[in-house]
């Protein structure tokens, strides 16, 4: 199995949601993937690779994330979650406008 967790940034910085997502991809088992999304999100990143567990980070830095709307963020999934049997966001706001946006 293998996990994608979408990362929660508040004003580009990772939220300890993601962390409490990624405890929650634990206990599915599997290989565990994040995926940090927005613009200038470096920190970001380093901070999600930090995060027991993860065993890779993938990074989309590009200024049409840098809001996290609805339509690229969509987009994005729909590009990335083939090979992937689960993906996980949280239940924030950004975590909520990823799922509305992903048709699978």
């Amino acid at each position: 199995m293998s996990i994608l967790v979408l990362a929660d940034l508040h004003e580009g910085q990772l939220a300890g949601a993601t962390a409490h997502v990624v405890t929650a991809a634990q206990a599915i088992g599997g290989d565990i993937d994040i995926l940090v999304a927005g613009e200038g999100v470096q920190a970001a990143a380093e901070a999600a690779a930090k995060l027991d567990g993860v065993s890779k980070v993938r990074v989309a830095d590009n200024a049409v994330y840098a809001h996290q709307l609805a339509e690229p963020m969509g987009a994005l999934l729909v590009e990335l979650a083939d090979g992937y049997t689960h993906v996980l966001a949280s239940a924030s706001t950004t975590g909520k406008t990823y799922c509305r946006a992903w048709r699978p």
